[in-house]
């Protein structure tokens, strides 16, 4: 249940998304079209399109895009400069027949790369009609021309879905090398507590040793002569309190070392 809520807003975020800029595209593609039908508007189409051009880079410019980074964005708003600018160019030259034709396969380009797939799909019938419509006479029209756009995109489209493919599997591995390393530097780590867990082992033998030798070992001679007089049985408890306190000191001195071990273990450092 919780799987289906998480694609539902997921699906309809790409409607959505898709609807949008199949609307956007399609609104440029019929202003051009107006355009280019009225006379008195067909003769400024390339100073139209010059326009066009300069808003646009101002307006990659405004998105904090390099000047050089002439393919546009995912944003729609470069899209239908683009969309408009390029319509009008190739249609008031003579359309499918216009030298400037190759400027459709760029734009298909743009289209495949920035847009969704429904959005590729119906923005090339929809130049495809374009033309058709600018001159329906079969005789004036390159069909050529006309028939490679459709498949021209599917190119595209295979291209795009080939690239997608192989950038994720570059992720892929790079996920992978990152995961390694951090496994590699948590193994250094652990290691590295292992060697200082080794050395406090050392040291906490050599005090034992020490503490054998250099105090438990003459006091408990100390106390053994002592037991030879009776007299001696007040000093003999005070020398045994001594060695009591000394081994609560030793207790005490590894049951704190014990708990900030297991502290540090439990609460490792971010």
């Amino acid at each position: 249940m919780s799987a289906q809520n998480s694609i539902q807003p997921a699906f309809n975020r790409d409607f959505f998304s898709s609807l949008a800029q199949i609307l956007a595209l399609s609104a440029a593609i019929i202003v051009a079209y107006l355009w280019l039908s009225i006379p008195s508007l067909n003769q400024y189409s390339l100073q139209a399109f010059a326009g066009c051009i300069l808003l646009y880079f101002i307006l990659k410019k405004a998105n904090q895009s390099q000047i050089w980074q002439i393919l546009p964005s995912t944003a729609v708003d470069e899209m239908i400069l683009v969309t408009f600018a390029f319509f009008i160019l190739v249609g008031a030259t003579e359309g499918t027949t216009s030298l400037f034709f190759a400027l459709m396969f760029v734009y298909l380009f743009f289209v495949s790369m920035t847009m969704n797939l429904s959005t590729s799909i119906f923005i090339t019938m929809e130049t495809t009609l374009f033309f058709y419509a600018l001159n329906p006479n079969i005789e004036q029209l390159n069909l050529s021309h006309l028939i490679s756009l459709p498949v021209v995109m599917i190119f595209f489209l295979f291209a795009k879905y080939q690239y997608e493919r192989a950038k994720e599997s570059q992720n892929l591995v790079e996920i992978e090398k990152n995961e390694i390393h951090s496994y590699q530097i948590f193994l250094e780590e652990k290691e590295s507590e292992l060697e200082c867990t080794k050395q406090n082992s050392d040291q906490v033998n050599q005090y034992f040793v020490s503490f054998i030798e250099h105090y438990l070992q003459p006091k408990l001679d100390l106390v053994s002569n002592m037991l030879d007089f009776s007299q001696n049985r007040q000093p003999i408890k005070g020398q045994l309190s001594l060695v009591r306190l000394q081994l609560q000191k030793i207790v005490g001195q590894l049951t704190n070392n014990a708990d900030s071990t297991n502290s540090s273990r439990q609460n490792p450092p971010a």
